[in-house]
């Protein structure tokens, strides 16, 4: 009798120490902002020309309790208007860009919050450099899915995006926008 008692003692504090940590899981998922519908967009310039690479599969997961990212981008979902440079994207190998750091904000409010503009910094993958950006957070709604929409803005060299066009001498400046509208979990 006394065995069966502590072992229905001890199923419940399994059981007791599994919903704390399922709830917790719960709670630390919570403070995560996802993304749906992004875009960006990298301008360049290729003898003598300004063309463009796009993707709409970015993805960035954005903790609103410490305004820390992480930013991924496959750089095969690139795509351009110009055909050259859309035969030479074809030949991309597979391969993710990430770009992780903090907004320069403390947290991000859940609620109604007027526009915030803000210094953003990270670390690309593509070679381990800091890179520093500028960056706008506008509050849309506090009904449904949708929260904010995140806009990105950064300068950076040719050999901190990663991408090698074969062919195409592309000039060392970079610019890349990204336009992102993000969920709460």
């Amino acid at each position: 009798m006394i065995n069966e008692t502590k072992h229905k003692q001890l199923v419940f504090a399994l059981i007791f120490c599994f919903l704390i940590f399922l709830n917790l899981k719960i709670v630390v998922g919570q403070d995560v902002y996802r993304t749906q519908s992004g875009n960006m967009v990298v301008t360049l310039i290729a003898e003598d020309s300004v063309f463009t690479l796009s993707s709409k599969e970015i993805d960035i997961q954005l903790n609103n309790s410490t305004a820390k990212f992480i930013m991924s981008i496959d750089k095969a979902t690139f795509k351009s208007a110009n055909v050259k440079v859309n035969e030479k994207l074809a030949a991309v190998k597979s391969d993710k860009i990430l770009f992780s750091g903090k907004l320069g904000i403390e947290s991000i409010q859940r609620h109604d919050h007027i526009p915030l503009d803000f210094e953003v910094e990270g670390m690309l993958s593509t070679n381990n450099k800091i890179v520093l950006g500028s960056g706008r957070l506008e509050h849309i709604s506090s009904e449904g899915d949708i929260s904010c929409l995140l806009t990105l803005k950064f300068n950076i060299s040719k050999e901190d995006l990663g991408v090698d066009i074969q062919g195409i001498e592309l000039n060392d400046e970079v610019q890349i926008d990204v336009v992102q509208v993000l969920l709460i979990n």
